[in-house]
């Protein structure tokens, strides 16, 4: 009984000293003139102790340096809380992703999804409210994140979200619906979604499509060949590229590639000529066969 007593009191002890280490490299990370050595060795020891008593600490200093736009020191505390808590910390990982600093968020980003995955009825339960709340940040982040534990009944609310005021959200939308494969009502959502006033979400939208490859989207997407915005034509041709093998001779669409192939842009004709190539390829591998 006395030796359990002292291991609890060493557990506490070692909780204790790394409490002190762990505000020494917030207190580091909010200092541009720190050294950012002395700081990767204090990441890499709270790293291997995982102690779960840091948890409600980190999760304070993570929350500070993202009111603070601390890009980097999101960066290290959100890997010291993901290892420390796994997929636990979901919330938290997510609430502080949800703030654009200006980083890319590779590595967070991919925390999350791996979470995510590890448990997907653990993480809708925290997603599908985050994903209908109040905070746009929040809503936006939580609709990319369903796109990796994807359940037929997302697609009412990514219905709802489509008609989101923050074109963030109506782009999210548009990857997580790729999620759900070529169901109907997704399909539907990623036409409807080629209208969207956002040249961002048109184009997204017009990358799903021509991944997915369903022939009865092409005449939709065919139409957005006189789109105003060149980006948004250039996407027509690789759409169509994508799909040329869905009817390689189709005259609609051949006729669509040459337009675009001679459009005042040129970025857009160098996509065109590299559709019509793909498509003339796909026709004679098919008459050679």
């Amino acid at each position: 009984m006395a030796d359990h007593e002292g291991d609890g009191l060493e557990d506490r002890r070692t909780a204790d000293d790394l409490t002190p280490r762990l505000h020494e490299l917030a207190d580091g990370l909010a200092d541009p003139d720190c050294d950012l050595d002395d700081l990767a060795e204090i990441e890499e020891e709270l790293v291997a102790a995982r102690r779960q008593e840091l948890i409600p600490y980190l999760e304070r200093h993570l929350a500070a340096a993202v009111e603070a736009g601390n890009w980097y020191a999101r960066h290290v505390l959100a890997r010291i809380l993901a290892e420390t808590a796994g997929r636990t910390s979901l919330e938290a990982l997510l609430r502080a992703y949800s703030r654009d600093l200006g980083d890319d968020q590779d590595s967070l980003s991919t925390t999350l999804h791996v979470l995510a995955r590890e448990d997907p009825a653990a993480a809708r339960e925290i997603l599908l409210p985050c994903a209908v709340g109040n905070d746009e940040n929040l809503r936006r982040a939580a609709v990319w994140l369903l796109g990796f534990v994807p359940g037929p009944a997302d697609l009412d609310l990514l219905a709802h979200a489509a008609q989101d005021p923050d074109e963030g959200i109506r782009s999210a939308v548009v990857g997580t619906l790729g999620s759900h494969g070529t169901e109907p009502a997704a399909i539907d959502l990623l036409l409807h979604l080629l209208d969207d006033p956002s040249p961002q979400v048109r184009i997204s939208a017009l990358s799903s499509l021509g991944f997915l490859q369903q022939p009865r989207t092409l005449r939709k997407i065919r139409s957005l060949a006189n789109d105003d915005n060149p980006r948004v034509r250039a996407w027509v041709a690789i759409a169509l590229g994508k799909s040329s093998d869905l009817e390689p001779a189709d005259p609609a669409t051949s006729a669509v590639l040459d337009q675009l192939a001679a459009d005042a842009d040129p970025y857009v004709r160098d996509q065109a000529a590299e559709a019509r190539q793909r498509k003339l390829l796909r026709g004679d591998g098919r008459r050679s066969r």
